[in-house]
């Protein structure tokens, strides 16, 4: 994938934060990383892709930040269960919108919610990922793009 195809993701993560009516996202400039040490934090939403670009794009976010986010939605609950559910809903939103970006044959999996680290099964060691990090209120989010 070329890096200015980056866009479509940040913008639909700078999105999904304006729909929750609070502080905007910042996000750092993207990098390229090896696989070998994926980066992730507490909870990971992974969609796998097929079609002429395949592999996967992951969310990945601290617990505290989750929390937040659905204080800010106005959900009271905030289990374990509904941060994973949480994090997987992010991940389907921006990789829903890269789809209208890319075509009907950017097919998108349901989202597979890991703790952690995505399994090298959907991150494998021998690809690099785009990193763009992302800022929100004073939490921290990546987004890993990993796509040929």
């Amino acid at each position: 994938m070329k890096a200015e195809k980056l866009y479509v993701f940040i913008d639909s993560v700078t999105n999904f934060f304006k729909q929750i009516n609070s502080h905007e996202a910042s996000v750092d400039t993207p990098y390229i990383h090896d696989n070998e040490k994926p980066l992730a934090y507490d909870f990971s939403g992974v969609i796998s892709i097929t079609g002429p670009l395949e592999g996967s794009v992951y969310v990945s976010s601290e617990t505290p930040m989750l929390r937040n986010i659905l204080q800010k939605m106005g959900e009271p609950d905030n289990s374990i269960h509904l941060l994973k559910d949480l994090v997987g809903e992010i991940a389907n939103t921006i990789s829903g919108n890269a789809r209208r970006e890319f075509g009907s044959e950017f097919i998108i999996s349901p989202p597979i919610i890991v703790d952690g680290v995505p399994p090298s099964s959907l991150l494998p060691k021998d690809r690099r990922s785009y990193i763009i990090p992302v800022t929100w209120d004073k939490y921290k989010t990546i987004i890993g793009i990993c796509l040929q």
